[in-house]
């Protein structure tokens, strides 16, 4: 085993598309970054709906003219009451149009986003790539130092700031002793891609059933992900069903709108959960995207929440000294949005799974409201894209 010291002005830990574009935007500010984690060469199937916010901020970084053509454009956000119950919501169509907008954002592929973060990640001189586990991260006066393993080999790094983009078992947080909230939902997340006859013109449909969302998100005019939460044992089953019937049984779910449907990836299952790090960030330390929130994929919110956690600690780290105490400006900046997204999804997650009559009333005048009040309808939309929206003119 062999030891040597490097120091950088920053130390992000995780290398998921939240760690690498927190590196580019971090070095951006002139900051000499190092990004860690072990080398992975599993390819990302999966997709992500950017909203305007996210996709303002990458033009920021000048990443987003490299994803736009490959990119496809949510126009309408519909949701359809697809359960059995006796008090039914209508359907509610967000339209971006309502709000001056061509579209809520786009669906971008996570493999292709990954791409080109990584091209830019090797181009930019300011940051240096470090393959292995962190596994000890310690704190001395102004000072971060991180202990990186690779091979039986220890790297020792020290940083003015590090941040945990880890993921939801986060190391940083683990080592830096940062206690969560967390709880269980009584579902798992079901998710697959597939084709479809009939073209969805930009419109992403959540039916909302007695399980929880089940969401059609295009990838293009014909092809589209599906997020669909489940009860456990439910999905254990669906995953496990013979193709030709679980595209039979998925198009009985949509109400055919989407015509013939054919997988074109295997379904999987993930258990539902929910934390949130009782502090973001303090000192010289922050934690970003799932180290700091996880919640289920509902609204497009978890990404476009990590990318509001970039820009804020871009803002904090160009224009507070380590004497102010970085880490707790950052976490002053996101705890009201963090708290507010999450709550918001844990609510309507809840309501949709709660056996409770008088839940389902409330949830089906909500959406009455919403279907027929313009106004409020808008400032729903303008909520869910950014806390502070407003649409170009």
């Amino acid at each position: 085993m062999s030891s040597r010291e490097t120091r950088f002005d920053v130390i992000v830990v995780g290398s998921g598309l939240v760690g690498l574009t927190c590196a580019l935007a971090l070095s951006r500010q002139g900051l000499d970054v190092a990004i860690c984690s072990p080398l992975s060469m599993r390819k990302d199937t999966r997709t992500t709906a950017l909203l305007m916010d996210s996709i303002r901020y990458l033009e920021k970084l000048d990443l987003w003219q490299y994803l736009a053509g490959s990119a496809y454009p949510l126009k309408t956000m519909r949701i359809v009451d697809g359960s059995n119950r006796l008090l039914r919501a209508p359907q509610t169509d967000f339209r971006a149009s309502e709000i001056g907008l061509e579209c809520f954002g786009y669906n971008v592929q996570n493999q292709a986003f990954a791409d080109i973060l990584e091209q830019h990640v090797v181009a930019e001189e300011r940051i240096t790539r470090v393959e292995g586990m962190a596994r000890e991260i310690s704190v001395s006066g102004n000072d971060m130092h991180v202990d990186v393993e690779a091979d039986g080999d220890v790297a020792k790094y020290t940083a003015g700031f590090v941040v945990g983009a880890d993921g939801g078992n986060s190391i940083v947080r683990r080592e830096l002793g940062i206690d969560t909230r967390q709880w269980e939902y009584p579902q798992s997340a079901i998710v697959l891609d597939f084709s479809h006859e009939h073209p969805s013109r930009g419109t992403s449909t959540e039916f909302h059933t007695e399980t929880g969302p089940f969401t059609i998100v295009p990838r293009s005019e014909h092809t589209a992900g599906l997020v669909w939460l489940e009860r456990p044992d439910q999905a254990e089953k669906t995953v496990a069903m013979e193709q030709t019937a679980l595209e039979n049984l998925l198009e009985r779910k949509m109400q055919s709108f989407l015509g013939k449907i054919t997988l074109q990836s295997p379904p999987r299952a993930f258990p539902m959960r929910g934390l949130v790090a009782n502090r973001l960030g303090d000192g010289n330390w922050a934690l970003v995207g799932e180290a700091a929130h996880v919640f289920p994929p509902i609204g497009a919110q978890g990404f476009n929440l990590a990318m509001r956690d970039i820009s804020a600690l871009e803002t904090v780290l160009g224009r507070f000294t380590t004497q102010e105490n970085r880490g707790a400006q950052y976490a002053k900046a996101r705890e009201a949005d963090v708290n507010l997204r999450t709550r918001a999804v844990d609510t309507l997650n809840r309501s949709l799974i709660s056996p409770f009559l008088p839940v389902h009333l409330v949830r089906g005048m909500g959406f009455h409201l919403l279907s027929g009040f313009p106004a409020l309808r808008k400032t729903v939309m303008r909520f869910g894209i950014s806390p502070g929206f407003r649409a170009r003119r």
